[in-house]
């Protein structure tokens, strides 16, 4: 086997494994897009979606999330989140990042839905439910939105 006829051999081995393996990246990232959407502030269709899918997710509890320990209030508003379209933890970063009006409803009601898990929690108690970047998302609407 010459070098040229060896290096064709070894390339048409490659060929169909990288081909594989490039449709298996799409389809994961495919799979993906569908739950990492971020909720857009001050879209009154997406509130709407939301309160569909609290209502709908809050039938599966046997109580209030008010009424919950924040870690159930966390589970329970990433459901709602994941059962619209989106994805919690990107949104709470995104609206704590974004330009936000406190005299706005729809931003208020997205921020109260954001900010549900940590009602009742003080600063030092966020480290339970939040990752660093969260936290500071956290603090930031809490200042802006309390």
């Amino acid at each position: 086997m010459t070098i040229s006829n060896n290096f064709r051999y070894h390339s048409l081995q490659v060929l169909p494994l990288a081909g594989l393996l490039a449709i298996l990246a799409l389809m994961l990232v495919a799979c993906s897009e569908k739950v990492q959407k971020t909720t857009p502030v001050g879209d009154y269709a997406v509130l709407e979606q939301l309160a569909e899918a609290y209502r709908s997710v809050g039938q599966q509890y046997p109580m209030q999330p008010q009424a919950m320990p924040p870690k159930g209030r966390r589970e329970f508003i990433e459901r709602v989140f994941q059962n619209a379209g989106y994805h919690y933890s990107l949104s709470l970063l995104a609206v704590g990042k974004s330009t936000t009006n406190i005299t706005n409803q729809d931003h208020r009601d997205l921020v109260d839905l954001l900010l549900l898990p940590s009602n009742g929690l003080s600063d030092e108690d966020l480290s339970s439910l939040y990752n660093a970047e969260e936290k500071v998302a956290v603090r930031h609407l809490r200042k802006v939105f309390r």
